[in-house]
């Protein structure tokens, strides 16, 4: 599938292209990425097993790794951004799995002992990456050979801080995405009910707090000088803010009437965010200026995740219910 490089100008109709339903033993869907001509969606599953599917026809490709009955949760996939074949899986044992896609050979196994790790994210040059997870540590590696760069560690009460604008991760990160621009800056989110930004060129890494929003998933996104953020909340749960100045710039009206409690969000591209949670099950794209809805799909349970590519044209949603769905959005 080729990408369209012109803008996206407002597509109105959702179709399903595919809906998988999967034996109650795969323990639901936590995570999926499409690669970046969006020909390729890579899908994490509960317990353990990580699939590729087809972006044209929705169908499986192949199998990287099998569910397993008590399997640790691939919580986040993401695919290498100069090594298109090579993607990237992290599960709640502390493992980072490195795939080739194209043969399906498992090239190597990252181990994070004692964590669980719930996010990853590339920089833009595609030379580095960053975890983060329940031991509150953020930790950066070379993509070479996978080698351990730095950890900047999460605050404890042995943690000596002189600045609590410069205190790391207080509770579980759930979120890491790296800047569009600049790869030595990221944002992470979680519990601690900040976004914090990052300078992986500073020793303690951590450069500035913006207080809000609470993350419990793969919740926010980048764009210009904009973040998106998703919220576990029943209000205000899917907001604009300004990068610069840490203030909500706007607010995006989620369609719910008992609380929206999203686990994601992104932006689909300069006039749509697509995001769901647990307080409707369904996964809505909406428009940023006017908060009108353009498309919904609804789900038997919570949303976990979802991920789009070729300017929202291709979507994908899944959760705790044994269902998940390639989507097209057309004009």
């Amino acid at each position: 599938m080729s990408v369209r490089q012109e803008p996206y100008q407002g597509g109105k109709e959702l179709t399903v292209l595919k809906e998988h339903k999967m034996h109650k033993s795969f323990g639901g869907t936590f995570s999926m990425q499409f690669n970046f001509d969006g020909s390729t969606l890579a899908v994490g599953f509960g317990s353990g097993g990580i699939q590729l599917f087809d972006g044209r026809t929705g169908e499986m490709s192949r199998e990287l790794r099998a569910c397993r009955q008590g399997g640790s949760s691939i919580m986040c996939i993401r695919w290498h951004p100069k090594e298109p074949h090579l993607l990237y899986a992290a599960d709640t044992e502390g493992h980072i799995f490195v795939y080739n896609s194209e043969t399906g050979e498992l090239v190597s196994t990252i181990t994070e002992q004692g964590n669980e790790i719930n996010t990853i994210d590339f920089c833009v040059d595609g030379f580095n990456f960053a975890t983060g997870g329940r031991d509150l540590n953020i930790r950066v590696y070379e993509t070479k050979n996978n080698m351990l760069l730095k950890t900047f560690e999460g605050f404890n009460e042995k943690t000596v801080v002189t600045e609590k604008s410069r205190m790391g991760n207080t509770m579980r990160v759930f979120c890491i995405k790296f800047h569009p621009n600049n790869q030595f800056v990221f944002i992470s989110g979680g519990w601690d009910n900040h976004i914090k930004i990052w300078d992986t060129r500073d020793n303690n890494g951590i450069k500035r707090n913006i207080w809000g929003p609470h993350l419990c998933g793969d919740a926010l996104d980048m764009k210009d000088n904009s973040i998106l953020s998703g919220q576990w909340t029943a209000l205000h749960s899917l907001q604009e803010y300004d990068y610069t100045s840490g203030k909500v710039v706007r607010e995006i009206k989620y369609p719910n009437k008992d609380g929206a409690f999203l686990y994601a969000a992104q932006y689909l591209n300069t006039e749509l965010v697509l995001a769901g949670g647990s307080g409707t099950n369904k996964a809505e794209i909406i428009d940023i200026k006017t908060s009108q809805n353009i498309g919904t799909y609804q789900l038997a349970g919570p949303v976990h995740c979802v991920d789009s590519a070729d300017q929202g044209r291709v979507l994908a949603a899944g959760g705790i219910a044994p269902t998940f769905a390639i989507l097209n959005l057309g004009n």
